[in-house]
């Protein structure tokens, strides 16, 4: 506690040097963030990225396992890396900046060393310093104070510092590198009430999966985000997205808030699995572990960051849980057997389900998570077709959950050999899933449709859609979310699959049409 104290104490007397004295007192935040990732132009590193984080050489210090070596390629070295500010400081919060950098290398007359961040507004590199002054294979700490540093920050928190050689004869050796912020806190904001509240009668709120780089749902971005906006011609309320337990167990902090900070709501699909393969058994992750409590830590570590996020939330468990394809179905968890588990009267696959998804809302509940609006989601179709799998076995109560939903899609991929038409599908599903519960409000939480399949048309069937949605031909939904994404099928680019509004003009004109301009659907939660 004390070596924390005093080391907090040298900090601020650095940063008393480095920036101005009133702002240091002012800002109340500082932060020295190490590079989240490395990325070679011309010629390559040696070394681990971690030994950035820490100096700990100096003088003539010699010892590989501690620095990077960048290595010139064809001419000279040039690469970047990117820096992540987190979510609790906003870019825009951001009052000075300097960049720190434990140095070795030839002299500067024998080979030179230059400095730049990204400028973000213009799209260009600005140079913000260089070795000019260091000795020749003497570790020294080079200092570069940055003017105007918000313009170097994406609006997602990114900086990029870029090293560039003169010359490919040396290398330059790394032992730190670091970009030091002084910012002002935002206030916290003001605890959110539990539930969303519904749209007005008459009214549906939009929502939408805006597309990821892998297909695994949990890498989005703003720049997704405002492609669809742009070419729907409206923001969208909440946005969608996957948190995989695979890729880490605690809270999504950084995703959800650059989603609040484009003024949406964050929409979680809680993924407790092991990888994104589906159609089997998880290894790690079954419904009997849940209930066992092997998870409850974590469970709690996580709604513990849903309740410190403070403001509302939607997240689910169990997406598409009628489906075989996750390994949260029946099928994977007992199936129909009903000897097993609990109620000798129902099938015990279904059973499980409903009662680990109980445990995870009340250990969110247990945490003070009241944030989240809980949501119960299913496909428009039971898969396997068998009657203990359908999905009124799955239901979790009234008493748990806030919102139910469904996804039902047309062809998804262009060699599919079969059009789903939308209202056929919503019209067999509606009526049970609004048997559920009496009063619920329901979603289409995902649909869509694949360009390219000589089945149908990718405009029609949304238009058709659309319009069914917003002429209320079922009643009590409230809400809808496309799914705005591109993915590779095999080897052949025609079998890809293209939902995007983006990648098709005639099916933005269809949201423009109907979504731009109508005030029945809300691009905003109040």
């Amino acid at each position: 506690m004390l070596r924390v104290r005093f080391t907090q104490s040298i900090f601020l007397v650095a940063l008393a040097v480095f920036f101005p004295l009133t702002d240091a007192l002012a800002a109340n935040g500082a932060l020295a963030l190490p590079p989240a990732s490395i990325k070679h132009l011309k010629g390559g590193a040696r070394g681990n990225l971690s030994a950035l984080k820490l100096r700990d050489q100096n003088f003539y210090d010699d010892n590989p396992a501690r620095y990077v070596s960048l290595l010139p390629g064809t001419g000279k070295y040039d690469g970047y890396r990117e820096y992540r500010m987190p979510a609790a400081a906003a870019p825009a919060s951001v009052r000075a900046m300097r960049v720190e950098v434990n140095f070795n290398g030839p002299s500067p007359a024998k080979q030179a060393w230059s400095w730049s961040l990204y400028n973000w507004n213009a799209s260009r590199w600005v140079r913000v310093g260089g070795n000019a002054g260091s000795a020749e294979w003497e570790w020294k700490t080079l200092v570069f104070a940055i003017s105007n540093p918000r313009r170097f920050i994406s609006a997602d928190g990114r900086i990029r510092l870029r090293v560039v050689s003169s010359n490919a004869r040396y290398e330059g050796r790394m032992d730190y590198e670091a970009v030091h912020l002084l910012y002002t806190p935002a206030a916290p904001p003001a605890p959110a009430s539990a539930s969303i509240p519904l749209p007005p009668a008459g009214r549906l709120y939009h929502g939408v999966y805006p597309g990821g780089r892998t297909g695994e749902e949990d890498d989005i971005r703003l720049a997704d985000l405002t492609a669809y906006d742009a070419a729907a011609g409206k923001t969208a309320a909440w946005v969608y997205f996957s948190d995989n337990w695979y890729h880490g167990r605690a809270f999504p902090t950084s995703t959800a808030a650059w989603i609040r900070r484009a003024g949406r709501v964050p929409y979680i699909r809680l993924m407790l699995r092991s990888d994104p393969d589906g159609g089997r058994a998880d290894p790690v992750f079954t419904l009997a572990r849940i209930l066992s409590g092997a998870f409850d830590n974590d469970l709690h570590g996580w709604c513990a960051g849903a309740r410190d996020f403070r403001t509302r939330l939607i997240a689910e468990y169990g997406v598409e849980v009628n489906g075989e394809w996750f390994p949260w179905n029946g099928k994977w968890n007992g199936g129909g057997i009903r000897t097993g588990y609990g109620d000798p009267a129902q099938p015990d696959g279904p059973e499980r389900f409903r009662d680990a998804y109980r445990h995870i809302i009340q250990i969110c509940r247990d945490e003070g998570a009241n944030n989240i609006t809980w949501v119960f989601h299913v496909n428009d179709g039971d898969w396997p077709q068998v009657n203990w799998n359908r999905f009124e076995n799955y239901y979790p109560g009234d008493e748990y959950i806030d919102w139910l939903a469904v996804s039902s899609y047309g062809a998804q991929t262009p060699s599919d050999d079969y059009w789903p038409v939308f209202r056929e599908s919503m019209d067999a599903v509606y009526p049970r899933i609004a048997a559920l519960s009496p009063a619920k409000p329901i979603i289409v939480a995902e649909f869509g449709v694949t360009n390219g399949n000589p089945l149908g048309s990718q405009p029609q069937w949304a238009r058709a859609a659309l319009t069914d949605l917003i002429n209320l031909r079922w009643p009590r939904v409230v809400g809808f979310s496309w799914w705005n994404e591109r993915w590779q099928n095999d080897n052949n680019p025609a079998h890809d699959t293209d939902m995007r509004l983006q990648a098709n003009p005639a099916l933005a004109r269809v949201f423009q049409l109907l979504v731009r301009g109508n005030i029945n659907v809300l691009g905003t939660i109040p």
